[in-house]
């Protein structure tokens, strides 16, 4: 399941000297919220994850598959009325991988770091 436009819009993208930079806004009302935890909404680590890719997929037009991370750090909860950017560094592409790192922060919070490597589809 695709959670782009869906769970989540991108609302600005922009290259950066280091990378690309990725405002995103939740959706309130989806059904991942009312699970996980009715009453107290969290974004889920693994939505995280799955964001970074699809960002990415949209951006460079090209279809990822996760394969590893270095390291994946969850530093504070994230809820759906945050709006995070999702900052890539560290892009590192050849013919069939990308590596990047990704930090997940608003003004205020530090909410991810993330390490991830896919495989170019």
């Amino acid at each position: 399941m695709k959670l782009i436009n869906n769970f989540f819009e991108v609302t600005s993208a922009s290259k950066t000297e280091t990378g690309l930079e990725c405002k995103v806004r939740f959706n309130a009302d989806h059904s991942i919220y009312k699970v996980h935890f009715p009453g107290k909404p969290v974004t889920p680590g693994v939505c995280l994850v799955q964001m970074a890719a699809e960002i990415l997929e949209q951006q460079y037009g090209k279809q990822l598959l996760f394969t590893s991370s270095g390291s994946i750090k969850f530093k504070q909860t994230l809820t759906p009325e945050k709006q995070p950017s999702f900052v890539y560094s560290r892009i590192v592409t050849t013919d069939d991988t990308m590596s990047v790192n990704v930090s997940v922060a608003d003004e205020e919070t530090q909410y991810a770091n993330m390490s991830l490597r896919y495989n170019i589809i």
